[in-house]
């Protein structure tokens, strides 16, 4: 066999491979993460062993700052995780590859962080809108606009107390009884 013979499949896989990369990139991106952290995801994924940041920056050819941000960022979201061993004194990372696991611990972290911003809004505005309702000084028009206000947020809070038990079942994997075949 010749190395042409060799390389050429080599060179597929290698191809077929970047353009999953970049899908896992884009389809990462639609959902809020960077698309050079969607990359990097994509590159851990497909290795079949642990990497230290000088691998993946090596690999991804990103600033150190860059770098530190797009693991960091998949570290939150639980996509990759640092390892307890290390490999010559450097730490040790590696990708969720289960895509069920993935997908629970990327949009439970996102819908999580959602429901806090949202309900600490909420659970700050609802007294201060009921406030400036109940002031005497408050104009009628003004009045009529802050109880429009408050019945939207009311409405909104249940949303997210929804939201919040959802939530609890991704986590738990109430969603994953049986993967599809």
């Amino acid at each position: 066999m010749s190395l042409n013979e060799e390389t050429v499949p080599e060179e597929k896989r290698l191809h077929i491979r970047k353009q999953m990369i970049e899908a896992m990139a884009e389809t990462m991106d639609l959902y809020g993460a960077t698309h050079s952290s969607g990359q990097l995801y994509g590159v851990m994924f497909f290795e079949n062993r642990p990497m230290t940041l000088d691998e993946m920056k090596t690999q991804m050819n990103m600033s150190k700052s860059n770098m530190s941000y797009a693991v960091r960022s998949l570290m939150e979201s639980r996509m990759v995780k640092k390892l307890e061993e290390k490999q010559e004194r450097k730490e040790l990372y590696a990708a969720e590859t289960d895509f069920f696991t993935a997908f629970q611990n990327f949009f439970s972290y996102k819908l999580q962080r959602e429901v806090d911003v949202m309900t600490g809004a909420i659970d700050r505005a609802l007294p201060e809108l009921t406030e400036l309702i109940l002031q005497e000084s408050t104009s009628d028009e003004e009045r009529k606009l802050a109880l429009q206000d408050l019945h939207k947020l009311r409405h909104a809070k249940k949303y997210y107390e929804w939201l919040q038990n959802f939530v609890y079942a991704l986590e738990q994997g109430d969603f994953f009884e049986e993967e599809p075949e």
